[in-house]
């Protein structure tokens, strides 16, 4: 008998109220190791084969690798083409966000092309379940859901049976903190629960061939609730990220063993749950307002290129507030990022900020953290505290180092380029040895003074 810290995994031979390695109160849970005294002293090597023997000959129509598309192409793009057979993937993000929504949607829309889903609601109830589909179906018939299986069981052991014995196409489980396995007898959610019960669904995934998409609920510190392992052995994590009172979600992946991680897929909420946003830009672009503190960046999100407005607000320190510390207020960058570019501008880029104020927001809620972005940042500190206004159709696109100097940034070509067909007429980015394109007029500064 022992106890593991649910926060930190830290393991102790006796029950505290608080976690001795994190300081967290009540995250010590009990853990109880069973082994089966049977399979001690067998010594039989494990079956082994090529691995020629597990592969498929694809067909020239097929590809390499069967996907199963989700039929939203933004959610497909995340998972790199969609799901793989045996894929386990755990989504995950805040409560409200649209998470359930979602995967129903899913579920419809697959549905509807012949394949079977089950669909395990731990957290509702069946018939809560159905009030759903019919606020997402805007109330269709219900004899064109008859393939939509649904199991209100929360033993994962009785789960993976029925998914071994029937043939589904895909199975929704919601949620893995809502399942448990008698394998343990720590209680429903707890961090030996979760761990027994992903490990128990993806071994079932990988011997039945049955894709399982798994929610996962978060903590407070934003992860996924339950023991890191979990996003260990499963193979695509899945954040979607979003503000209470905005209507715009984004996908992102962190973890993918089948595609890429910086791909993102964005959706808007509506009253029949979740739809597509094709062309992101749109969403994070304002309408052409002639107001100062306001700049285009552009940013690569895998292989898509996305253009974001950055707004900046330089306010001059009143009388007698010398001594009060300067305000750095970042919504979609990082607060250390925004410090260092102020002090750059302040040292090299001809505009002192040391008794000003300073905020930035980028438009539409996306999360950056690609430093070609520091160009248009800069665009708008600077535009802000001189109270000029800039030109809209001027694309910004460039890392600033700390001596002032404006760096290429990988994607540069796939940017220009898509600048050009979109409609923007100008771009400013560091000196390099691209060629410029007949639709752009592309202007390159070296160093931050010269904005």
């Amino acid at each position: 008998m022992k106890y593991i810290c649910s926060s930190c995994e830290s393991q102790y031979p006796k029950w505290a109220g608080k976690c001795p390695t994190c300081n967290q109160w009540g995250t010590l849970e009990e853990f109880e190791e069973i082994t089966d005294t049977k399979r001690v002293g067998n010594n039989q090597p494990a079956n082994y084969k090529s691995i020629t023997k597990f592969g498929k000959k694809p067909s020239s129509k097929e590809g390499v690798i069967n996907r199963l598309s989700t039929t939203f192409s933004e959610l497909d793009r995340v998972l790199g083409g969609g799901l793989v057979e045996g894929e386990v993937v755990l989504i995950s993000g805040e409560p409200g966000v649209g998470k359930s929504t979602l995967l129903l949607q899913v579920a419809v829309n697959l549905i509807n092309q012949d394949k079977d889903i089950l669909y395990v609601c731990g957290e509702e109830s069946p018939s809560q379940l159905y009030s759903r589909l019919e606020r997402v179906t805007g109330g269709e018939s219900s004899s064109k859901f008859s393939k939509l299986s649904v199991s209100d069981s929360v033993d994962v052991d009785a789960i993976s049976t029925l998914i071994n014995e029937k043939h589904f196409d895909l199975v929704i489980v919601d949620s893995i903190q809502s399942i448990s396995s008698q394998a343990s007898r720590s209680f429903v959610g707890s961090t030996s629960q979760v761990r027994i019960s992903g490990t128990i669904l993806t071994r079932t995934a990988k011997q039945s061939g049955t894709p399982v998409i798994v929610v996962g609920q978060i903590n407070k510190m934003g992860d996924v609730a339950g023991p890191k392992i979990l996003e260990h052995v499963v193979d695509c994590v899945l954040y979607i990220e979003g503000e209470k009172f905005n209507q715009y979600r984004i996908i992102r992946g962190m973890k993918n063993r089948y595609g890429s991680t910086n791909e993102i897929g964005v959706f808007e909420m509506g009253s029949k749950g979740l739809t597509e946003v094709l062309n992101p830009s749109l969403v994070f672009l304002e309408e052409n307002h002639k107001v100062s503190g306001s700049a285009i960046g552009a940013v690569l999100q895998g292989s898509r290129v996305v253009f974001v407005e950055v707004q900046a607000l330089v306010s001059e320190r009143e009388e007698g507030s010398s001594t009060a510390p300067l305000r750095r207020v970042a919504n979609g960058i990082k607060r250390q990022r925004l410090d260092m570019l102020c002090a750059v501008i302040s040292k090299r880029g001809s505009c002192f900020l040391g008794n000003k104020d300073v905020y930035v927001n980028v438009v539409g809620g996306l999360n950056i953290l690609d430093p070609a972005l520091d160009l248009a940042i800069c665009a708008a500190i600077k535009s802000a505290s001189k109270d000029k206004v800039l030109d809209k159709n001027t694309v910004y696109f460039g890392e600033i180092g700390l001596t002032g100097e404006i760096r290429g940034s990988w994607g540069l070509e796939n940017v220009l380029k898509e600048s050009g067909r979109v409609g923007y007429k100008n771009a400013i980015i560091g000196r390099c040895n691209i060629k410029t394109t007949k639709d752009l007029e592309v202007k390159k500064i070296s160093y931050l003074k010269q904005l």
